[in-house]
């Protein structure tokens, strides 16, 4: 029985692997925000942390996670694990436009917070680069912050250009998605190692579409942008950092790094 539904387990695992890899995931304020990648081993390590600092951070998120639930409280939202949410709670299904406004401006209250306590522990350079890589993990969704928004002064049609773009880039990316067949299929017999190979492929072929579509749908942001807008972008941005190194290894797909054009 316990090794019946290997292959459904592989890829409900490989799946959220795919969707962690990618940008839009960290600013949902699941796997993102100063409060989780200040205690990745990666970004201490891109912020040059000293073995001081780690420590520190380490044992502060423990406390902040605490802190974290709180202000999400505050804003009415409380994730309820294993069910589809309900009554002032939140599932994994999908997020009303309410929701949706409550959950980003929790997040928003977060990071400010998280910022906040932070000072007393990282300079000011690690703060900055804290918060370019944060900028980085938000993707396309980085035109929509409003942080982001104002501090390029994006007109309105630079504004309708990048909602379409997204919403282009996201259909693309929800189509080579079920391309992967999850939720077909799948289940019994035991651990199959070449079906397992297959399964890796084929995960690492839609996560380099993926990037490469996402990178494609940057670009065309980028292009509508002036000079003064470029360069703002890239002080906010800063010096690109490859994501995969935030996700845990699964057969070596998800690589690639947060592209920005020149």
């Amino acid at each position: 029985m316990r090794t019946r539904y290997w292959v459904a387990g592989l890829l409900a695992a490989a799946m959220f692997a795919v969707v962690q890899a990618q940008p839009g995931f960290f600013g949902m304020g699941v796997g993102g925000g100063p409060n989780f990648l200040v205690i990745n081993k990666a970004v201490q390590e891109e912020l040059k942390m000293t073995e001081e600092q780690i420590a520190k951070v380490n044992e502060w998120s423990k406390d902040f996670f605490q802190t974290a639930a709180e202000i999400r409280k505050e804003h009415g939202i409380e994730f309820k694990f294993g069910g589809k949410g309900g009554k002032g709670g939140f599932g994994f299904g999908k997020l009303s436009e309410e929701d949706k406004a409550k959950l980003e401006k929790a997040n928003i209250a977060i990071a400010k917070e998280a910022y906040k306590q932070l000072g007393d522990i990282l300079n000011k350079d690690q703060i900055t680069r804290l918060k370019q890589i944060e900028r980085q993990l938000l993707g396309v969704n980085a035109f929509v912050n409003a942080e982001i928004v104002e501090a390029l002064k994006l007109t309105d049609n630079q504004k309708a250009t990048v909602k379409g773009v997204i919403s282009d880039f996201q259909t693309e990316r929800r189509e080579l998605m079920a391309d992967l067949g999850f939720g077909k299929g799948g289940g019994k017999g035991k651990f199959d190692p070449d079906a397992f190979k297959d399964i890796q492929k084929r995960f690492q072929e839609v996560q380099t579409k993926i990037n490469k579509a996402e990178e494609e749908a940057i670009n065309k942001i980028l292009d509508v942008l002036d000079d003064n807008q470029k360069k703002t972008w890239k002080e906010l941005v800063g010096a690109p950092f490859d994501r995969s190194r935030l996700v845990p290894a699964f057969g070596g797909f998800g690589k690639g790094k947060f592209q920005k054009k020149d």
